[in-house]
C-alpha cells in the first residue's frame, strides 16, 4: 500500500478514537451527577 494512504488512514481512525473517547467521558460525567436526598430525622429512635 501506499505509504500517504496508510497515514492518512492512521491519521481518520485518531480521530474516530477521539471522538468516542470524548463522547463516552461526557457520558459518564452525566451518570456521575450527585443525586439530592432528603433525610427526616427520626426523634422517636434517638431516645
Amino acid at each position: 500500500m501506499d505509504t500517504h494512504l496508510m497515514i492518512g488512514i492512521a491519521v481518520m481512525m485518531g480521530l474516530i478514537g477521539i471522538a468516542a473517547s470524548r463522547d463516552l467521558l461526557r457520558m459518564r460525567r452525566a451518570q456521575l451527577q450527585p443525586a439530592t436526598l432528603r433525610v427526616r430525622r427520626d426523634d422517636t429512635r434517638l431516645r
